[in-house]
């Protein structure tokens, strides 16, 4: 954008688009994309780098004291212009401590913690549906996370299906090794069915119960 603003040849379309649609806010010698402040509106909206993402979004849900996916875009918007309820909803998603929030736990029942003791020792894939906010044909994303790390693997598919699933496995699998335990909280009877499919590719592949 600085760029722009001081090229001295003659300007492309672009230039001017780029001109009407951002402005830059000049805080202690660093320079911030923002957004065009309008008549009367003090409120000033940043345009945040894809780089930054994680963090703002993880300040905020700190700040919110672990708040929900509204909470967070109600404190968001009014700070950042292009944080979008899909970056909102998929880092919620890795949050474990929200997960388990959303868990109904049986009265009476003891959760024992999951301790796992090397990387890919255990690792859990799941779903997260988007069928609302797809992005052209894909409409779901499959998210692979180890344990211990929490090293997160997304991968965009165009349906919920075990054969989609697996064969976007296989790809990680092949990167990162096979774990000695892979789980899901999209329950027992889809897990069966993507270990089934990866015996297509892996065919000395066994479930344990």
């Amino acid at each position: 954008m600085l760029i722009v603003l001081n090229r001295k040849q003659k300007k492309e379309p672009r230039d001017y688009w780029l001109l009407k649609k951002y402005d830059i806010l000049v805080v202690n010698n660093n320079s911030k994309l923002i957004y065009p402040v309008k008549n009367n509106d003090n409120n000033i909206l940043y345009n945040i780098k894809e780089s930054d993402v994680f963090d703002v979004l993880h300040d905020a849900h700190q700040s919110l004291g672990n708040g929900g996916r509204d909470r967070m875009l109600y404190e968001l918007n009014s700070k950042f212009k292009n944080i979008t309820r899909f970056e909102v909803d998929l880092y919620l998603s890795l949050c474990e401590l929200c997960q388990l929030k959303h868990k109904k736990i049986r009265k009476g029942l003891v959760v024992k913690p999951i301790i796992s003791s090397e990387f890919n020792s255990r690792c859990q894939v799941d779903l997260i549906d988007f069928q609302s906010n797809a992005d052209k044909l894909f409409k779901f994303i499959m998210v692979y996370q180890d344990h211990l790390t929490k090293f997160v693997v997304i991968k965009p598919l165009k349906t919920k299906t075990a054969e989609e699933v697996a064969y976007n496995l296989i790809d990680i699998l092949t990167l990162l090794g096979a774990p000695s335990l892979l789980q899901s909280d999209n329950g027992r009877e889809f897990s069966n069915q993507i270990v089934s499919n990866l015996k297509n590719y892996w065919p000395n592949l066994k479930i344990v119960h």
